[in-house]
């Protein structure tokens, strides 16, 4: 199952109709409708739908396009029943349909008139059908592919931020545990961006939003850490101790934890295990 940021997806909606004036919608991968603008239906499809038989065709027309777009998961365009284009476009990601771009209706340069489309209405209904039929736009077909092209665009992008943001709330988790587990080993700012593929700057960034430190002081402050448990959990020289957190000069390893701690690490090694016994 998808979630999709529909206020974000609206707001693609009204910046796309503002610049080419296409209605569009967006369908999950369910086919149900998640949002639209500028309204559901034109007035000429709303006075369709307002009739149970037209409306009918109406449903089965969308049926078909769906069903179309789901077997061949390619763009579907079509003239429905009342002489109106529309497409249908499948949002794809990872050869899966996870949602439909939707655009129309509208007339195309070669649409017909509605003198030639009348006998398919109610005698009753085709006076105001005619007016608002020839209001609806025209529309070239390269304008068309157009702008299918820029909404496929968009709207794979506005998916892909939400994956990229889903993927930095877990960034933090693997930094800690890359940093934990390799202690004794180069943990410079160079080797975290061969490491995660990331350049100085972002490191930089990241550390400061997740952890509120520099990298140096992150890492100082994790290889004590790690001192501090192997002082209460073994028996292992302090030297060694000091090379197994990455910090294998003594002298520097014995000022930086007194630092820290206010206490040096053989007297943190008497407290601790006089607390055990």
């Amino acid at each position: 199952m998808y979630t999709y940021d529909l206020q974000k997806l609206q707001e693609l909606l009204y910046d796309f109709y503002n610049l080419t004036g296409i209605k569009t919608s967006l369908h999950d991968s369910a086919e149900h409708e998640l949002c639209f603008y500028p309204e559901k239906y034109s007035p000429f499809c709303k006075t369709l739908r307002e009739n149970d038989e037209l409306n009918e065709r109406c449903r089965a027309c969308d049926r078909h396009a769906f069903i179309t777009c789901r077997q061949t998961k390619r763009r579907f365009a079509y003239t429905c029943h009342a002489g109106l284009t529309e497409c249908f476009s499948p949002i794809i990601y990872n050869d899966e349909i996870i949602g439909y771009l939707v655009i129309g209706q509208f007339r195309t340069t070669s649409s017909q008139p509605f003198s030639a489309l009348k006998d398919r209405f109610p005698p009753s209904m085709r006076d105001a059908l005619s007016k608002k039929y020839d209001a609806l736009p025209v529309l070239a077909a390269d304008k068309i592919n157009s702008a299918i092209h820029i909404l496929d665009a968009c709207t794979g992008y506005e998916y892909l931020k939400k994956l990229v943001r889903s993927a930095e709330k877990k960034i933090d988790s693997a930094l800690k545990s890359f940093i934990d587990e390799n202690l004794q080993n180069d943990l410079s700012v160079s080797a975290l961006c061969s490491n995660f593929h990331l350049s100085r700057s972002e490191i930089y960034s990241l550390f400061h939003e997740y952890f509120q430190s520099t990298v140096a002081d992150f890492v100082k402050t994790r290889r004590l850490c790690k001192a501090c448990d192997l002082l209460s959990d073994t028996d292992l020289p302090i030297a060694k101790i000091a090379c197994r957190c990455g910090l294998p000069d003594y002298n520097y390893f014995s000022k930086q934890f007194r630092r820290t701690f206010g206490i040096s690490p053989t007297a943190f090694r008497k407290k601790e295990q006089s607390t055990l016994h």
